[in-house]
């Protein structure tokens, strides 16, 4: 259960637009580290610095469900856990019978693999499971 001692590696807050996510980015004093989009997700993803404790990354949808979370209004989406091995971590959950949201893992918006452990396993809660590229 290589899940189990995982570090966090962002947490994810869905905002409706970039203007938004940058203002709320220059409230809390973040700095961009880089961007990306996901196709899979529809979704500009801007990670910001993390001098201290975990990144943020800033979900900005263009389409597909994430247009209406939280009514359109965006909030905490995720916790991204980062993990050496994510097809072992989907094998694992397999076999207790939970299952991740995507068949394959997804190439995310940084140098990383992603995928979704589906939310019905943690009670609501959403949880990412990330995996780095190598020389990323």
């Amino acid at each position: 259960m290589i899940y189990k001692d995982a570090p966090l590696h962002h947490v994810g807050v869905v905002q409706p637009d970039e203007e938004q996510a940058l203002a709320v980015m220059e409230t809390l004093g973040l700095r961009e580290a880089y961007r990306g989009y996901v196709p899979q997700f529809q979704a500009l993803c801007i990670f910001t610095h993390a001098p201290h404790g975990s990144p943020v990354e800033f979900v900005i949808p263009d389409g597909g469900p994430l247009v209406k979370f939280n009514k359109g209004a965006g909030g905490l989406h995720h916790l991204a856990y980062e993990v050496p091995d994510l097809l072992a971590v989907s094998a694992d959950f397999e076999r207790q019978g939970l299952r991740m949201l995507e068949p394959e893992p997804v190439k995310g918006a940084g140098p990383f693999l992603c995928n979704f452990l589906t939310p019905a396993a943690t009670r609501g809660i959403i949880i990412e499971y990330i995996q780095p590229l190598p020389n990323g």
